[in-house]
């Protein structure tokens, strides 16, 4: 999969002066949303929904929570369908031009049962002859250093069956979340009062971007289907060192004072919580080898793309009410 170079499609209208593409007539193209409920695909169905040439079809797997009602009270069609039971994903696809599919590895923490469901989807993206599939993938971290990842490469073997089945697919390639400072690796206080980024770059910059900004950067990829299809596109809101972050975040959160952490990788494993082995080994990876992400792309899919400084601004308080 190649990066953001336009490919010639047939049987195209010609492009509109906003660059929106339509292949087969002006009604409102039809996008299931998959994880419509999540971080990523909620930002996704807020943005579609905000545009008048898509309609959102919302997939979850309980239509009564409240973040199904709130997608429905905004003009969504909400559905039930499970990864796990492919006989739902038909009828969730049923219509669609596109599909946005994004799996989670973190709910099962299983790279085969995250494969499988990814490959589930496909089948059915093909079966339903979906002419637009955006896929939130990774690249192999084995087979570009050596290091083996699971959560990584469970992504990067969708990617590959998704691309055997000559899918029309663009995959979009996340970098680390912002929002992550908000959960998994949210700042840990010390005891003489400053907080640490447990972040193990060992002084490496890294490629981060909000999950929950990057729904109007998918819509233009939708919006340019001819452009991105059989595409890649890396998002990326900033590039910084983890103790860039920890000043941004000690400007806007004074008096506290947040330090990056001078733990390593191997340390960083050894910590016992059920992820760090799989964290190490993503974050030994992304000290070795830079991943193809661009802030400059990024900017032209969403050009109110935030940086890591604007986002801290805008979420103070959730920063400040997640600090012990």
């Amino acid at each position: 999969v190649q990066q953001s170079t336009p490919t010639k499609v047939n049987n195209t209208t010609a492009p509109r002066a906003d660059g929106w593409q339509q292949p087969h007539g002006d009604m409102a193209k039809l996008i299931t949303v998959f994880g419509a409920t999540g971080t990523q695909g909620g930002s996704v169905a807020y943005a579609l929904l905000e545009d008048p040439d898509f309609k959102v079809r919302a997939v979850t797997r309980n239509a009564s929570s409240d973040k199904a009602k709130a997608l429905q009270e905004k003009g969504a069609e909400v559905v039930e369908a499970s990864f796990d039971d492919p006989s739902t994903l038909g009828p969730a696809l049923q219509g669609a031009h596109g599909v946005f599919v994004v799996t989670n590895y973190w709910e099962y923490k299983d790279k085969d049962r995250e494969v499988e469901q990814g490959k589930a989807i496909a089948d059915a993206a093909k079966a339903a002859g979906v002419l637009h599939v955006v896929f939130s993938g990774l690249e192999s971290a084995q087979k570009l250093t050596g290091i083996p990842c699971p959560h990584i490469e469970s992504k990067a073997e969708i990617e590959e069956y998704m691309t055997s089945l000559e899918l029309p697919v663009t995959f979009v390639r996340y970098s680390f979340y912002y929002e992550n400072f908000l959960t998994e690796m949210k700042p840990q206080k010390q005891e003489d009062g400053t907080y640490i980024l447990g972040v193990p770059m060992e002084g490496a910059a890294l490629e981060i971007v909000s999950a929950a900004d990057m729904g109007p950067a998918v819509r233009t990829i939708y919006r340019n289907w001819a452009r991105w299809v059989r595409r890649s596109a890396a998002l990326s809101g900033d590039r910084l060192t983890v103790q860039q972050m920890a000043d941004i975040l000690s400007k806007h959160l004074a008096p506290k004072v947040f330090k990056a952490s001078d733990m390593t990788t191997e340390a960083f494993g050894q910590l016992g919580f059920p992820e760090a082995d799989d964290f190490s080994k993503m974050f030994k990876f992304l000290q070795v080898y830079t991943p193809a992400r661009s802030v400059e792309t990024t900017r032209q899919l969403h050009p109110a793309a935030k940086n890591f400084d604007t986002w801290v601004a805008e979420n103070r308080e959730a920063l400040e009410n997640s600090l012990d």
